[in-house]
């Protein structure tokens, strides 16, 4: 396998076992074989009825469902770019989006459907409802009918602008496009180096290779495999680790769309998983539900995570929980960033340092330099500077940025300024301290404090507000949002109300703060900006 090709032909360029289950979905199967028959009648019709091609962008805002990977290999095929968007943003985010990237298509759930209608309605673009039943079991399907009528939910007026994801797969064709490994393949949104709301853009080439880079680095096979893909696609990890490089080679996927630890433990033991990734937190919930200890465990042979720091406590406790029920892994731990497809470096089995987040991945080279971009000797904090296989071609539209965080060195090599503090050690193992940049991480999530403050900073009442990272008793990660309302406005419960109410309306759900704090000033810096990193420093009282 080659990553010099599309994200299509790499996918099935190993011979694949055609009645090999590729996708388990509320215990309804799809073999391999009725999976790329799906994606080719999709690509058929994309290009065929709605002129999906080469250049050309679709938004694929689903979660964890089959109708997202048939999308994302479909698009690939059309040679088109699957522009990736959370699931759960707000109309305010989605709307911005579209309005940036002018995609022809876009994805969408029922049931989330009528939560964008209205900002769809006056735009030309053609919606494709995914039915979450879609592809589960009789059993399933009958109980989110029966959640649907229970919540009466609003029935979808279907039209020649608003199709059925169905009936797009109803004619068969062929399509011939030629993409290969530098086409433009994937715009995924996240912070970027500076902790801005970016799209950033990735080729085919990109993801084929961190597929395989990062499996060749955690020494390990996956050919009939099962994993539990509960990470999503809009995350880095999820799309090249948990979808493409696990399918790739031979694995089967297990999607859920949202993730519960006591469902978890059922479909774990059900389906045989030996594969998952996930976020501190789920294995946090997964080992603590009852079930956990009755599950068995010794079939585990890889377990990743990702998307957040695994504190050393919760590691030990994991690994302890795991070992305890037959297992003889452990947690495979690292750092990456979307713009190098989220994987960079990894404490594996056999190459593992306490506090580190482990060696770069094959592929991969890290080094460390100060303010004046002179490399630091062994042990010394500066930035961390990656050379990546996976490197993004850079911010779209945004040329400016995309030259201040990507620079060229002597010998033509391209490394990425990460924003992030940290170190190497005389073993070549990276050591993570704080972020440069300004991003907040809530349970794997990012979130974006300038957002918050866009959104909140449009009340009337609010002179000026700002939004850093807190913690609550129990040390989990939550929003804090200082403000300071106008001088014909009063801070009472009923203002808080209202910001969080406007904060629930127009941003996903992990950004809303988890606490308002009023107070008379913000410090400020020279050029008037309220000084975020001051403001980290204040205290809660109002």
């Amino acid at each position: 396998m080659t990553a010099h090709m599309s994200m299509y032909d790499f996918l099935f360029s190993k011979e694949l076992d055609r009645d090999w289950q590729a996708i388990v979905y509320f215990n309804k199967r799809m073999t391999f074989g009725r999976f790329k028959e799906r994606i080719d009648n999709l690509a058929y019709f994309l290009n065929e009825k709605k002129s999906v091609g080469p250049g050309d962008n679709v938004v694929i805002c689903l979660p964890n469902i089959p109708h997202a990977a048939i999308a994302f290999y479909a698009l690939n095929k059309c040679g088109a770019i699957g522009n990736i968007v959370h699931p759960m943003i707000s109309e305010y985010g989605l709307l911005n989006i579209i309005k940036k990237t002018n995609p022809k298509v876009i994805f969408l759930s029922d049931v989330f459907y009528d939560k964008y209608k209205a900002v769809l309605s006056d735009i030309d673009i053609t919606v494709i409802i995914c039915r979450m039943a879609g592809f589960a079991s009789v059993i399933y399907k009958l109980g989110i009918a029966y959640k649907a009528k229970k919540e009466k939910q609003p029935k979808i007026e279907y039209s020649d602008k608003v199709l059925r994801f169905t009936r797009t797969m109803l004619r068969r064709g062929d399509v011939e496009v030629k993409t290969g490994g530098k086409d433009i393949a994937v715009y995924l949104h996240s912070g970027g180096t500076t902790g801005e709301a970016k799209t950033i853009v990735i080729t085919n080439y990109a993801i084929n290779a961190v597929a395989v880079n990062a499996l060749t680095t955690f020494e390990t096979t996956i050919d009939k495999d099962v994993a539990f893909m509960v990470l999503p696609l809009f995350h880095g990890y999820g799309l090249a680790i948990n979808l493409h490089a696990f399918l790739s080679f031979g694995c089967r996927l297990v999607m859920v769309p949202k993730f519960n630890a006591k469902d978890a433990i059922r479909i774990i033991r059900r389906e045989g998983v030996t594969v998952m990734t996930g976020v501190p937190t789920m294995y946090e919930k997964l080992v603590a539900q009852k079930g956990f200890n009755r599950l068995n465990c010794k079939n585990f042979h890889l377990l990743i995570c990702g998307g957040d720091n695994l504190s050393a406590s919760l590691r030990e406790k994991v690994d302890a929980k795991i070992r305890a029920r037959g297992s003889k892994v452990r947690i495979i731990e690292g750092y990456g960033l979307t713009e190098v497809v989220a994987v960079a470096a990894v404490n594996t089995d056999k190459n593992y340092k306490t506090g580190s987040v482990g060696k770069p991945i094959i592929g991969v080279q890290a080094k460390i330099v100060d303010e004046d971009m002179t490399e630091q000797g062994c042990g010394e904090y500066g930035e961390i500077l990656l050379s990546s296989q996976s490197l993004m071609e850079g911010y779209y539209n945004d040329p400016e940025t995309t030259q201040a965080v990507i620079i060229t060195d002597e010998n033509g090599k391209r490394w990425l300024k990460t924003g992030d503090c940290g170190k190497i050690d005389e073993d070549g193992f990276i050591f993570f301290k704080d972020r440069i940049k300004r991003l907040i991480i809530v349970a794997g999530v990012n979130v974006f404090p300038s957002e918050i403050e866009d959104v909140v900073s449009k009340m009337t009442e609010i002179k000026m507000c700002c939004a850093v990272e807190g913690r609550t008793k129990e040390d989990k990660i939550v929003i804090k949002l200082f403000v300071v309302v106008n001088d014909d406005y009063k801070y009472n419960l009923t203002l808080e109300n209202k910001i969080l109410k406007v904060c629930r309306e127009n941003l996903i759900k992990f950004a809303v703060p988890g606490k308002v704090i009023a107070k008379d000033s913000l410090p400020v810096t020279q050029v008037g900006k309220v000084n975020y990193r001051q403001v980290m420093l204040m205290d809660d009282e109002e």
